[in-house]
């Protein structure tokens, strides 16, 4: 049986390998120590990461935005899929454009071809060589995957930020502006036309202003008006008047809840303005713009605290209209922490009339900075008491 003598760089020693081919003494150079070792150097000395900022799409914002909502949507695993399946460098092609040209490589090839070639003096030179390269690509290619520590995220570059909303009401699901909205009379939100409801509740809630406080500043605004005991006006027709009744007995039923502990987002006559120029079919918001691999990477099982950017805002909180683009909102200083969890999370952009399609921000303006907050201890149960004996 043909025997080659191989005598790779860096060894004295040769290593002999049998076979019935060119094709077998491959194999059998595949399975020794010393090729495999060298091997092995090779590529952890290449510091090869599949992942790398170098090459990550960190000006592209629409494709942010897509991870962010594969992530929010889907979960971490989809969106690691769709990372590596966007930014990830190939092995084969990291050892035929840097690896290959290498000394230590190509001494590689000349020393393997040698042995070969003395094996199987009948065998095309050429051939033998292209067998080498080829077997080297193969085995190089998997040595450079298995010394990479990279992680698709790891690809995201630093400066490659998202627009996010939070949607105050939906915080347990993936947030939904088609079926769900603020409305009001004559499609309007207006505060003399706004329906009490569950959305409406969730944003006074969530800027922590108690009713007496905001029914007390709409009394008091331009010319007095009492939501909750209406007066009839000369001259109203009688279904108008009926429905300011029934509206009146609506805000009369009408509560949320606040915590004194939290700090106040809005006072009341902001909510007034939000309210006066949001538009009917919105939904509460507040938006900010995050670093994408930090809010990928960042603990959801502990709630996400949100502090000032660079600019001194903590984003922006009022009403959007991803239906049919409109809202307003007002920017936020005060600092906000958030549930744990993804629900009541989606990027803006890529949803309806995204947030700075419709208004043309200047977006820095929305940078924060976060961090995870304490989780909630859950006390240990209590054991079952014991008869006593």
């Amino acid at each position: 049986m043909p025997q080659a003598s191989i005598v790779l760089p860096g060894n004295d020693q040769p290593i002999l390998v049998e076979g019935t081919s060119y094709e077998n003494l491959l194999e059998a150079l595949g399975s020794h120590d010393v090729f495999a070792s060298l091997l092995v150097r090779v590529a952890e000395a290449e510091h090869f990461e599949r992942f790398d900022t170098f090459d990550s799409r960190g000006d592209d914002d629409g494709w942010a935005q897509e991870v962010a909502e594969i992530f929010l949507r889907d979960g971490v695993e989809a969106a690691r899929e769709h990372v590596a399946g966007t930014i990830g460098r190939s092995a084969e092609d990291h050892y035929d454009h840097v690896v290959s040209r290498q000394p230590v490589v190509r001494q590689m090839v000349a020393a393997m071809a040698k042995g070969l070639l003395g094996a199987m003096p009948e065998e095309d030179p050429e051939e033998i060589r292209e067998a080498v390269k080829g077997f080297l690509h193969e085995r190089f290619a998997e040595a450079l995957e298995a010394a990479d520590k990279s992680g698709p995220f790891d690809g995201i570059h630093a400066s490659t930020k998202v627009i996010i909303a939070f949607a105050p009401g939906q915080e347990g699901e993936w947030p939904n502006a088609e079926d769900q909205s603020i409305d009001g009379y004559g499609k309007s939100v207006h505060p003399h036309c706004v329906e009490p409801g569950p959305l409406l509740a969730a944003y006074l809630s969530f800027v922590n202003v108690p009713k007496d406080e905001l029914l007390e500043a709409w009394r008091t605004r331009g010319a007095p008006v009492d939501p909750l005991e209406p007066v009839r006006e000369p001259g109203e027709f009688d279904h108008a008047w009926e429905r300011r009744v029934r509206r009146a007995g609506e805000w009369q039923d009408f509560d949320w809840s606040t915590d004194p502990a939290r700090p106040r987002l809005q006072d009341p006559e902001t909510i007034l303005e939000v309210l006066d120029n949001a538009g009917y079919c919105s939904i509460p918001v507040m938006v900010f713009r995050v670093p994408l691999r930090s809010f990928l990477t960042r603990d959801w099982d502990a709630p996400l605290e949100i502090a000032p950017g660079h600019h001194g805002k903590v984003g922006q909180i009022g009403l959007h209209n991803f239906v049919h683009g409109a809202g307003h909102a007002r920017a936020n200083v005060q600092p906000v922490t958030l549930p744990a969890g993804r629900g009541g999370f989606r990027p803006t952009e890529n949803w309806g009339y995204g947030y700075d399609n419709v208004y043309g921000l200047v977006l820095a303006h929305l940078d924060v900075a976060i961090a995870d907050g304490p989780k909630t201890e859950v006390a240990p149960e209590a054991p079952d008491a014991c008869p006593r004996p």
